[in-house]
């Protein structure tokens, strides 16, 4: 998950697992992340590889914390960090609730956010992993980017990830109306999997009513993970 460094962790059926974003989020963050930021929030953590990995491999003199709302990840993302020797600061609570009168260099958020009727059929989100990012997958990052400001030192940097299985463009009006710059850093475009091509119409409504984008090249149905970078 370093990019070009093996990392192993433990997941757990309970906890969101690693996915393609997490990679693409975690290369995006190599590349541009300050190199002399100090402290550094891993929001949602999830299993914790974020964190692992920024500790690790990305800025190992650098303070690192984490916190989900899930207690499973919490408990997951701690033992992930010992198993590796690594002094993690891992707290259970939604979004900033847990961070309340501190600052961070770098945020790297990675929470969900895929429009709900397709997370419900996806295969991220079986039915005990919660999502509730209501119909166009914006509600939890619309809370970060807004929040995320008075939780970060001046030029702070923001890192997060939008799938344009979500309303791309609302997220970015949010993003621009709180940060001084949002910058595109990568993207990358998948098929449709198994798992979603039988909601295809369910899709195709969600497009039409603005709230999603898909792409047909061929035969295939393509969507995209997006990694940002906001700066204060």
């Amino acid at each position: 998950m370093g990019d070009t460094d093996s990392i192993v962790i433990v997941t757990s059926p309970a906890v969101f697992c690693p996915t393609s974003t997490t990679t693409l989020l975690l290369r995006a963050v190599r590349q541009s992340v300050h190199p002399s930021a100090c402290t550094i929030l891993d929001l949602g953590c999830g299993s914790g590889v974020v964190a692992v990995v920024l500790a690790k491999v990305i800025l190992p003199n650098a303070v690192i914390h984490a916190s989900d709302v899930s207690e499973d990840a919490v408990q997951l993302a701690g033992r992930n960090a010992a198993d590796h020797q690594l002094a993690v600061d891992c707290r259970c609570g939604s979004l900033f609730e847990p961070w309340a009168g501190k600052r961070f260099d770098v945020i790297v958020e990675d929470v969900a956010g895929m429009a709900e009727p397709i997370a419900r059929h996806s295969r991220w989100y079986p039915p005990h992993i919660p999502s509730d990012a209501e119909e166009d997958g914006t509600r939890w990052i619309a809370c970060i980017l807004s929040q995320a400001p008075e939780f970060l030192a001046p030029n702070g940097q923001l890192f997060f990830p939008v799938l344009t299985l979500s309303n791309e463009a609302k997220i970015l009006d949010i993003a621009r109306k709180h940060f001084v710059s949002v910058t595109l850093l990568a993207e990358q475009w998948y098929p449709l999997g198994d798992d979603l091509l039988p909601h295809l119409d369910l899709i195709e409504d969600l497009m039409r009513r603005g709230q999603v984008e898909i792409k047909q090249k061929g035969s295939r149905w393509l969507w995209a993970t997006k990694i940002y970078l906001a700066i204060t």
